[in-house]
């Protein structure tokens, strides 16, 4: 999500290895980068699978019942 992605939590990551996906901090260049395009796109493929199935366990195995704290 886009609000994780501030000046604190994007270094904090990249001190860990990690690495997150979206749009770079500040304004918009005119020249898009295409590889920059190309590795989003497959994160958010990638991300959409994995939301897909939380949304079946939900759905077929009752899973939106369980709370945690």
């Amino acid at each position: 999500d886009k609000i994780y992605r501030n000046r604190n939590n994007l270094a904090y990551c990249k001190s860990l290895g990690i690495r997150l996906s979206g749009p770079r901090l500040g304004r918009p260049s005119k020249m898009e980068d295409k590889t920059l395009e190309h590795v989003a796109r497959q994160d958010a493929s990638e991300r959409n699978a994995v939301e897909g199935k939380f949304g079946e366990g939900k759905r077929k195995y009752g899973l939106g019942l369980i709370r945690a704290r």
